[in-house]
């Protein structure tokens, strides 16, 4: 017997009759107003309408006409319905744009400027809803679990209401939870969670939780044995084999295609290995249709490789449609369409449901409804050489590949390398024919010199930049690049300076920042890189190539923006704020435990003030002090001098105080030259630029005319802030790396040089 998906949505009197099977209609006027993403979609068997139930929106849009929260599909009118309160609130009308109070301000919360109850869809910050909601057929109500909090939405009432939840998977183990998924089960009569990551757990991730909508009680379940870690993938519960079911999903640095079901009654998890599946892929949409009683996979996304700015990472799939029979262990392909479907998402899930009679609704991109009559009796046979074997993966290419750096590529001439060096001319920036450095943009941030090694370390990017969690790694020795590891991205790529408000990956390394900064530093001792912008600090090792992160807290406040680390030979020195009241401290990495100690210093004694790029630390190995700079506040262009020996902090007041009001982040200390060169530059009366320089002999600011092809770039800045600069003991010659990994040196005679000392 044939048996038949309708997805027949009258939309509007004309259209009675069923469309043509497996075409998909778009009905434009059934059109979300105002800009939305994240957007949950459900189907009220009460209201016997498909709804949706909020979604992301803007700060500013938020105080805009728009869509009201809360829609449901009208459809004899076409359209989407404003589910205003029941209260009957003077907002607007059934249909169009409503002018529903904003939030009092862009934090999560469940009340709105005129005291309403509604969760904030407006908040700015991480926050990614997800699969992170269920319906409830036991009441018909949906429940949520998203910004660490689970509330719920009765259709019929038109009600929200906060859960006073006991317990939460990231209130346990720590972290803001991201990307997960949750299901009913209708046996059990508890919601299933699995999936999602941002937790403080060894696979940051929580594992598998229950929540009981009676108890309101969140439980984690302890399970022998677990689905990989993975983001992006939904459960759905088939309540004729009583399990849950997952398939597939993004685990950050490769998309899966496995699937697994979970018997909540006996807590175990099993993989389903069918000779056939999908192929790899995240933000799809799992739905149960009652009426055919099997599992629809619909859409998703796959991987781009580009290394573009504002890289769109992630772009959707040509849109199928396939069926899961659990019992045969087998998928079956449905349709493919190239054409004439919903395209993409508005959030990284596809927002999809399905009514009683197996009608189903798909949001599109641009928030629109697309309907569509599937016919389970006609397979696209074609659609069956796009299935992969269960398990397959999907890795991005190019950059993005450890292999991309050494495949193809004729074997590296040390010697040549080494020839090349020795002969650099001097006071001459020179670029390097560096032939496979990475193509992604790496701008504001910094980069390491790896002394014990011969290595550039360069952790660099955030705020649509490069914003994985590999380091890139150059040899000085082969004048080659290298990459440890294909990086891990977090779905939204860090497209804003509030960063991912987490702390590490599935695999334990830690998030980029909205940028780095000069939060990067190198110890002598541990002999790695020391990235210390987030709650924990952690370090990477170049030859191993992992990252290691400390047990304990940082002291200091995690502050990408201002915390400053300065390597010295007893240890990597921080310079930031403390916890709490925020005051400026210093601190130095205890090689033995990897804890930060403060050093003890007077507390009358001012620091500089702090603001990105325009503060830097340095290291007078001579004098053994650090050295304090900033262009900005009450003592700009000043220096500030710490005795390490008698933890004595002064300030130097040296002679061109005028001329040091420059931005500051990349400071380097030149033992042989005793100066301290300054990563920006000034013009001179000629109109020529001349770099800028603290001579610490003679206290007093500098500069020096440096020709060939500066790092800084041709254009008329002062200061690049996708610039590294470090100094290279062992050689004696300065390295910075520009915003695309450009890799230039320089060979600086003091002797020969046009240093100039300001008066």
């Amino acid at each position: 017997m044939r048996t038949t998906l309708l997805a027949v949505l009258v939309l509007a009197a004309s259209t009675a009759t069923a469309a043509e099977p497996n075409v998909w209609v778009k009905h434009d006027a059934a059109q979300i107003e105002g800009r939305r993403w994240d957007v949950p979609v459900g189907y009220s068997p009460e209201l016997k309408r498909f709804v949706v139930l909020g979604g992301r929106t803007s700060w500013s849009d938020a105080k805009k006409p728009r869509s009201y929260d809360v829609l449901s599909l009208d459809t004899t009118a076409g359209k989407w319905r404003n589910e205003l309160p029941a209260a009957g609130k003077d907002w607007g009308g059934e249909f169009g744009p409503v002018n529903a109070p904003a939030w009092k301000s862009e934090s999560w919360g469940f009340t709105d400027a005129s005291g309403n109850t509604r969760p904030n869809w407006s908040i700015y910050g991480t926050f990614s809803l997800g699969g992170l909601y269920a319906h409830n057929p036991d009441n018909d109500s949906f429940y949520f679990h998203a910004g660490n909090s689970t509330f719920r939405y009765q259709p019929k009432d038109r009600v929200w209401s906060e859960v006073q939840q006991l317990s939460r998977p990231a209130v346990k183990h720590g972290g803001i939870l991201l990307w997960s998924s949750m299901t009913y089960d209708q046996d059990a009569k508890r919601f299933i969670l699995f999936g999602g990551g941002n937790i403080q757990t060894e696979r940051g991730d929580p594992g598998t939780w229950t929540f009981d909508p009676e108890t309101k009680k969140w439980e984690q379940l302890e399970v022998a044995k677990q689905p990989p870690a993975r983001a992006n993938s939904r459960l759905l519960y088939d309540p004729v084999r009583k399990v849950t079911l997952l398939f597939g999903g993004d685990q950050l640095d490769q998309l899966v295609a496995d699937t697994w079901a979970f018997d909540h009654r006996k807590k175990i998890w099993t993989e389903l290995k069918p000779e056939v599946s999908p192929s790899p892929r995240g933000g799809h949409a799992l739905l149960w249709l009652p009426k055919a009683k099997k599992i629809l996979l619909l859409g998703g996304f796959t991987y781009t490789s580009t290394t573009d700015y504002v890289a769109p990472l992630y772009k959707p799939m040509p849109f199928e449609a396939w069926t899961l029979d659990v019992e045969a262990n087998k998928w079956e392909p449905v349709a493919r369409w190239e054409k004439d479907a919903p395209v993409g998402a508005a959030n990284g899930f596809l927002g999809a449901a399905v009514d009683a009679d197996d009608n189903v609704m798909v949001l599109d991109s641009q928030n629109r409804a697309w309907t569509c009559q599937i016919d389970l009796g006609k397979p696209d046979g074609v659609l069956a050489k796009f299935g992969v074997v269960a398990g397959s993966v999907v890795r991005r290419t190019g950059s993005h590949d450890p292999k991309w750096y050494t495949e193809g590529r004729p074997a590296p001439d040390a010697a040549a390398v080494a020839e090349r060096l020795k002969k650099i001319p001097v006071n001459e920036w020179v670029k390097l024919p560096t032939d496979n450095a990475p193509k992604m943009n790496m701008d504001w941030g910094s980069a390491v010199f790896d002394s014990a090694n011969d290595k550039i370390l360069r952790f660099s990017g955030g705020h649509s930049a490069y914003s994985g969690t590999a380091p890139f790694v150059y040899d000085i020795k082969s004048d080659r690049y290298s990459l440890p590891f294909a990086p891990e991205y977090p779905l939204e790529y860090v497209y804003s300076n509030d960063q991912v408000n987490g702390e590490w990956s599935f695999q334990g390394r830690p998030w980029m920042t909205g940028h780095t900064y000069k939060s990067t530093g190198y110890d002598p001792n541990l002999k790695a890189m020391v990235f210390a912008a987030h709650g924990y600090t952690q370090t990477f090792d170049a030859i191993a190539g992992k990252w290691s992160r400390f047990a304990e807290p940082s002291p200091f406040r995690a502050d990408f923006y201002n915390t400053t680390v300065c390597s010295t030979p007893e240890g990597a020195v921080a310079w930031g704020r403390a916890g709490g009241g925020g005051a400026h401290g210093i601190w130095r990495l205890h090689t033995e435990t990897k804890i930060w100690k403060a050093l003890s210093r007077d507390k009358a004694a001012a620091f500089p003030d702090m603001s990105p790029d325009h503060h830097g630390l340095a290291f007078d190995s001579k004098r053994n002090r650090l050295l304090f700079f900033s262009d900005i506040g009450k003592h700009e262009g000043n220096v500030a001098a710490y005795d390490i020996a008698t933890a004595k902090t002064k300030w130097l007041d040296p002679t061109g105080v005028e001329e040091g009001r420059v931005h500051c982040r990349e400071t380097v200390y030149l033992p042989d030259l005793d100066i301290v060169l300054i990563g920006a530059r000034r013009k001179d009366s000629a109109g020529n630029w001349r770099w800028l320089a603290f001579d610490c002999a003679a206290n007093g600011w500098a500069s020096i005319a440096l020709a060939g092809d500066d790092p800084i770039g041709k254009r008329p800045i002062a200061f690049n802030n996708s610039m590294g600069l470090m100094y290279d003991a062992g050689r004696k010659l300065v390295w910075a790396v520009g915003q695309h990994s450009e890799v230039y040196v320089l060979n600086i005679d003091r002797s020969k040089a046009d240093i100039k000392l300001f008066k």
